[in-house]
């Protein structure tokens, strides 16, 4: 049996090894993904959004590194087959990916960078606290802990106690901003000609596919839908609202309830 390989010894080689992987290079993504993503937001806040379509741009390069990563470590064998085809395109990293295609060549908004940007917040920070900061700090032997050593193992057990206390109101943010600040943008959008027509229904179909495989999604759905309904049907008070609204509310109410309810199949293996 060949001898185990030593691990890095020194500062230099264990960082020359963690930026070899893969997993660096989706890291890399993240931080181009954030960072692009301040940079837009600065142009859009002083409405020279335009002036700032390049860092839209590559704010949405940067995700397609990161999800095309996850996506190659997912499904490394690629299998020609209705079955493997099924599996990826439920997957979710794979419909990331695919919204991070159509958003890339899309006209900027700021409202779909906000997901993306989220996740790869809460991603950046974790993959410093397991990979960056052992890299630098490595854990130290039993009972030769330094000062050094325990300020890191600290700052690491604060950045995991703060990331899953926020992970799921951040969870909660995006699922909101997906319903109703993506779709409110594009449907604006397509009723002022600043987008195609076609952006909401491809969307629609990326927010079908959430609300049956995130429970932030059906949540906010539901508490938006329940908003509605008593601010347009009241339940047990005549509504205040001419009847063509009510039956035009009911009607899209009921439409869009039957176009989420259309048949998505989750693959029973579905990859994690």
């Amino acid at each position: 049996m060949p001898p185990a390989t030593a691990p890095p010894s020194s500062v230099g080689e264990r960082l020359k090894a963690l930026v070899k992987g893969p997993q660096f290079v989706w890291w890399l993504g993240h931080i181009t993904l954030i960072f692009c993503s301040l940079m837009y937001l600065t142009y859009w806040i002083t409405f020279r959004s335009a002036a700032g379509a390049h860092w839209y741009s590559r704010a949405f390069f940067g995700a397609l590194v990161s999800y095309a990563v996850v996506v190659y470590k997912s499904f490394p064998q690629v299998q020609f087959t209705a079955q493997f085809a099924q599996t990826v395109f439920a997957e979710e990293n794979v419909q990331y990916l695919l919204m991070a295609i159509f958003w890339w060549r899309s006209t900027p908004m700021l409202a779909p960078l906000i997901p993306y940007a989220i996740f790869a917040f809460f991603n950046s920070l974790n993959y410093i606290r397991t990979n960056i900061l052992p890299a630098i700090y490595p854990p130290a032997p039993a009972g030769q802990s330094s000062p050094a050593n325990a300020q890191i193992t600290n700052v690491s057990r604060r950045i995991q106690a703060w990331t899953e206390k926020n992970h799921a109101p951040a969870m909660a943010l995006v699922a909101y901003v997906e319903v109703i600040g993506v779709m409110g943008s594009l449907i604006l959008g397509a009723i002022t000609f600043q987008s195609s027509f076609l952006s909401p229904i491809v969307y629609a179909n990326f927010l079908r596919f959430r609300y049956f495989f995130s429970i932030h999604t059906r949540t906010a759905f539901a508490v938006i839908r329940a908003r509605l309904d008593n601010l347009i049907t009241p339940a047990g008070q005549p509504s205040k609202h001419h009847p063509y609204i009510v039956q035009g509310y009911t009607a899209l109410r009921g439409a869009i309830t039957r176009f989420g309810m259309a048949a998505v199949q989750q693959p029973a293996n579905r990859a994690q």
